[in-house]
């Protein structure tokens, strides 16, 4: 992650947020002064921006912040665990395309404070737009939909349309990793790394699980002797362009290991197994989602991060809905316990977010 320890000074200049419907919303720069593009997307989360920039999620996408203050705690410094792994982000670097807030603060304050939100920006080249009513863009998202959108100093929507392709593959680390529990339990998972988040690697490792990280789209052949279990983790865009890894979670299933999928992984075991997906209006994407689990009734808040969903009524047969969104009704996860196949649409580790639903690991155990 390229940071600095002093703080940037940042000279405020005009901006705009240009929609591609013909909207065009005048702000002030901060964070780093270029352009850029994406899918304009809001978040309700109302702290946790360290970790909700460093989610591989939001590849690819524009973030509205609908909380109004932001940066008032800073940023710390990174603290590694191990080679790729952090304690207190979930990437080694941001990864939305840029930021909109109604004001970031200028004078952060925090004892474990490392440098500004703005600096921060900065110094992973992420443009940032202040002095937005992010309550009426926010609005206008959720009667809309999800809008592209780009950031600049012209009064003009830029578009690349690389922006939203193969967005996995950019997220995804190449190469295979392996991590030691402090407590091991002499049990080994396989993790499908289409952007995981380090909350879910340090929730598997805090169970007592190796862990052994491969690609997205990696032939899991040669692992299937030396696991217990199988991880798919959550990333940005349409499952369905994950066809390499769909194709081998089919392969992983005819094993009958244990199957974990979480957010993106819950909707590409859902395809292979014969399910369809679709793209939500505008997405859930916050803290404070309310699941609740279809078997005892029992309710969740929940940390999610996604714009697609799985369509229920065309899971196969054995294969449950599992949890369900209390706002729309959507699906937030499926169950075939002769097939050993757990997944939720939400986040169980949050990071940022609730420990509701950490039980998911404990179940996955089971």
């Amino acid at each position: 992650m390229e940071l600095s320890s002093s703080f940037f000074i940042v000279t405020m200049t005009r901006t705009y947020l240009c929609l591609e419907d013909g909207e065009i919303i005048e702000g002030e720069s901060f964070g780093f002064p270029g352009e850029t593009c994406g899918e304009v997307v809001f978040t309700t989360a109302m702290t946790g921006y360290p970790e909700t920039l460093t989610d591989p999620s939001f590849a690819g996408q524009i973030l509205v912040f609908t909380y109004p203050l932001l940066g008032n705690y800073g940023i710390p410094k990174p603290q590694t665990i191990s080679k790729h792994l952090l304690s207190n982000f979930e990437s080694e670097k941001i990864h939305v395309q840029g930021v909109v807030v109604s004001s970031h603060l200028k004078t952060p304050s925090h004892y474990q404070i490392f440098q500004s939100f703005s600096s921060w920006l900065a110094a992973n080249r992420i443009p940032g737009i202040a002095r937005v009513d992010t309550r009426k863009l926010t609005q206008k998202i959720r009667e809309h939909g999800v809008l592209r959108g780009s950031i600049s100093r012209k009064k003009k929507f830029l578009w690349r349309e690389k922006i939203l392709t193969n967005l996995v593959s950019r997220v995804s680390l190449p190469g295979i990793y392996e991590y030691t529990a402090s407590k091991p339990t002499g049990k080994r998972i396989l993790l499908i790394d289409c952007g995981v988040k380090h909350g879910i690697l340090r929730a598997l490792l805090r169970s007592g699980y190796d862990i052994l990280r491969i690609p997205w789209n990696a032939d899991p052949h040669d692992f299937f002797s030396n696991v217990d279990g199988v991880v798919c983790s959550n990333g940005p865009g349409d499952p369905k362009d994950c066809k390499e890894t769909i194709k081998n979670i089919q392969t992983i299933l005819q094993e009958r290991k244990p199957f974990l999928g979480i957010c993106l992984g819950h909707q590409l075991v859902a395809l292979a197994l014969g399910a369809d997906t679709y793209k939500l209006s505008y997405g859930h994407r916050g803290l404070n989602q309310p699941c609740q689990n279809v078997e005892d009734k029992r309710a969740y808040v929940t940390s999610q991060n996604h714009g697609y969903a799985v369509k229920p009524e065309t899971l196969p047969k054995g294969t449950l809905p599992w949890f369900i969104n209390l706002n729309d009704h959507t699906n937030e996860g499926i169950i075939n316990r002769e097939k050993r196949i757990l997944s939720t649409q939400f986040h169980p580790e949050g990071s940022p977010g609730p420990f509701d639903t950490e039980w998911i690991f404990t179940e996955f155990i089971k």
